[in-house]
């Protein structure tokens, strides 16, 4: 027989060999003996086909050993940037604002005209897998805050509100669907409006509720659910957290951003719930418990009397500083192209009088790029005191989307009514350009 005759032979005993049960009249290895007696194939034939073989079987023993690093590696840094640019346009009825409410400094008689609403730059992604960070900076309306006098009333609203600020700055440890960890400074989770990203927002400001009376962007920390997608249709295109519950607990400095330490010796708790029986509609209830006071001789509450050597501050009723109850009722509905959200905020407390408000939203997709929005805000500060500050406003406003949500086009138009005292003439067109890079 020739030799290659025999050697392809040998292959194919060494082939099937896997295949003979253990049930079989004779095994592999006699199977062999025999070929050897017979003359067919030789001890030599046998030695060079398990040399041919010894290289697959090292190739895949590397093969084994790749995957094994594929598997156990972490995902590398990566760092992730983006940014957005608001261009607005105001026309403001300039009647007497100092006695009425506005929502910004941009409702003010100084914004009349063009401005640059917003400006952000974030820098995002994950340092190792499960580890992620945000930062976020801002440059809203004038970059020079310092310019604004400190006298007028609302010195502070409108310092909060222009200038270059650090937003975000914060690390989020994804554990798992049902329990993460974030930390250092955002948005505080209380209500869902305030959650939703401001640049897929349907009306050119939030409902004027959640300015006033709303927990906000707090130094703390948070646990809870992961959130996949928006609590509801107000990001036109976007995806719906669909999950049953999303959760959060927090605990918060209390004492608003920016402000890289705790101004007293209280902190500010929250506990957020949003509850999903269908893909339709959801229910939402949160609640903060916010203590004011102070370490220092000015604070939120005023100026210190020096007595024998010591600040001394104002009490009512033996408490220093102020006890607020906040809560937040809030639902949604999406069906089609239709969307509705409705959200309540109540804050009350020792030392402060009881404050409402609410806003009832709606969206409807006429087309894939052009909405139509409608909103009603409620807001009274002093529920005991009727005054012009006891506002009613009615905002109807479409949004074009050019490119998606990158490149957006918003108008708006709102009525503003006093619920008492005289009316101003205060109704407020706005309409601005976004581009998100």
């Amino acid at each position: 027989m020739k030799k290659w005759y025999r050697i392809i032979l040998l292959c194919v005993v060494f082939l099937f060999s896997s295949i003979v049960s253990s049930s079989a009249e004779i095994s592999s290895e006699e199977l062999l003996q025999i070929l050897i007696e017979k003359g067919i194939i030789t001890d030599k034939d046998i030695e060079k086909a398990k040399l041919s073989k010894e290289p697959a079987e090292k190739i895949a023993q590397e093969q084994e050993t790749d995957k094994f690093v594929v598997k156990t590696a972490r995902k590398p840094k990566s760092v992730n940037f983006k940014g957005r640019v608001q261009a607005r346009y105001t026309y403001i009825e300039n009647g007497d604002l100092d006695n009425v409410t506005y929502q910004k400094a941009f409702d003010r008689e100084e914004f009349d005209g063009f401005s640059i609403r917003r400006v952000r730059l974030r820098w995002y992604g994950e340092v190792i897998d499960k580890w992620k960070y945000h930062v976020q900076v801002s440059v809203d309306g004038d970059s020079n805050a310092d310019s604004i006098d400190s006298s007028l009333p609302d010195y502070a609203l409108r310092k909060d509100d222009v200038g270059l600020k650090l937003q975000d700055a914060y690390f989020t440890y994804d554990h798992n669907p049902y329990f993460n960890i974030t930390v250092g400074q955002f948005k505080s989770r209380f209500s869902p409006s305030y959650l939703v990203a401001g640049p897929t927002l349907p009306l050119c400001e939030r409902p004027l509720v959640i300015d006033k009376l709303s927990r906000k962007r707090e130094i703390g920390i948070s646990f809870e659910a992961a959130k996949n997608g928006a609590f509801d249709g107000r990001d036109h295109g976007g995806k719906l957290h669909d999950k049953p519950f999303y959760y959060a607990v927090g605990l918060y400095n209390g004492n608003g951003f920016n402000k890289m330490q705790n101004d007293n010796d209280n902190l500010m708790a929250t506990a957020m719930v949003v509850y999903r029986p269908s893909k339709y509609i959801n229910f939402g209830i949160s609640y903060a418990y916010d203590q004011t006071g102070y370490d220092y001789e000015t604070t939120v509450l005023g100026n210190a009397t020096v007595f024998g050597g010591n600040y001394v501050f104002e009490t009512k009723d033996g408490v220093v500083g102020k006890h607020l109850n906040i809560w937040d009722f809030n639902s949604a509905l999406d069906i089609g192209p239709f969307h509705a959200q409705i959200e309540y905020v109540q804050q009350h407390g020792h030392g402060t009088n009881r404050a409402y408000g609410y806003g009832i939203q709606g969206q409807y997709d006429l087309t894939d790029n052009f909405q139509l929005t409608a909103r009603y805000d409620e807001f009274d500060p002093n529920v005991d005191v009727d005054d012009g500050f006891d506002s009613r406003w009615y905002t109807v406003g479409w949004n074009w989307f050019i490119h998606r949500q990158d490149i957006k086009w918003q108008l708006n138009y709102t009525v503003r009514k006093e619920m008492h005292g005289y009316h101003e003439d205060n109704d407020v067109l706005v309409t601005h350009f976004q581009i998100l890079f």
